[in-house]
């Protein structure tokens, strides 16, 4: 542990914001339900989700026990997938759009890292159907049936600020990578308030470029608006993930810090182009 501890400097911490200003919200609302509307939505929705994750774990803990000669358990990793997407992707007046999968090789280990806004990204990220582990807040794994879901599939979980589960983290990402699995991680670390990018965290750049293997961005927009922090009332409405060409950290030089601002860069800069196209879309209609 000390070894790592001594290579692993500062990967659980972002560096000091450039500014303390806050940033404009610039998420985009395109619910076009009425108040009362949403108050049935909800009525609806909600039971439908804690119904379902109890009647669609089972199915999971079979496939589980069913393909354990399978180290990847890529039939539970494809259900999981179908389970979590159908309550965006499938749900009245929402949906998910996603856009460059041309840009993922599922058939080689990388690292995803995605923006987040919203607890719904995750069932906007599932849509794409790739294979790949989620790195995520340990809470989350005790959550009935959902979390539960999360130990069957191999997710790696992490005690946000706390150094021996980072340092768990860390090993537990290195092993999965050189088992040839591929990684998703939100690297802001929590949802953004403002539909803004967050200052990223070191790890998942770290952990890429110690197994010398590509971050591949992914933007999730309109989730923000979706279901927004602290908030449990969802606003249906359309989400878009698209996922950028792979970047190597040969492209910074091995350089975790430069891998990390450059991916940022790059996301910002298509979130941007991103919302230009939401807001003209709010224009028209």
């Amino acid at each position: 542990m000390t070894s790592l501890q001594t290579e692993t400097p500062n990967i659980g911490r972002r560096d000091p914001p450039l500014s303390g200003q806050r940033s404009a919200d610039v998420r985009t609302d395109l619910c076009r339900l009425s108040p009362l509307g949403l108050v049935f939505y909800n009525l609806l929705y909600w039971p439908y989700l804690l119904v379902s994750c109890t009647a669609l774990f089972f199915p999971a803990l079979v496939l589980w026990a069913v393909t354990f000669r399978d180290p990847k358990r890529r039939w539970l990793a494809k259900y999981t997938s179908l389970w979590g997407a159908h309550y965006l992707s499938r749900a009245p007046f929402a949906g998910v759009h996603v856009e460059g999968l041309e840009h993922a090789d599922p058939r080689q280990p990388c690292v995803y890292v995605v923006n987040h806004q919203s607890m719904v990204d995750i069932l906007a990220v599932f849509a794409t159907r790739l294979p790949y582990l989620w790195v995520s807040k340990v809470e989350n794994f005790y959550a009935p049936f959902l979390g539960w879901n999360m130990w069957l599939n191999g997710y790696v979980p992490l005690k946000r600020g706390h150094l021996p589960s980072i340092l768990r983290m860390v090993r537990c990402c290195l092993r999965r990578l050189d088992a040839g699995h591929s990684l998703c991680v939100f690297p802001e670390g929590t949802r953004s308030t403002d539909g803004n990018l967050i200052d990223f965290y070191r790890g998942a750049f770290w952990v890429a470029t110690k197994r010398l293997v590509p971050i591949v961005p992914v933007l999730v927009e309109g989730t923000g608006s979706i279901l927004r922090k602290r908030s449990l009332q969802i606003r249906p409405q359309p989400a878009l993930v698209r996922i950028l060409p792979a970047i190597h950290p040969a492209e910074a030089g091995y350089d975790d810090r430069k891998l990390r601002e450059l991916v940022r860069l790059r996301m910002a800069d298509e979130l941007l182009q991103i919302r230009r196209t939401f807001a003209c879309r709010r224009l028209s209609s």
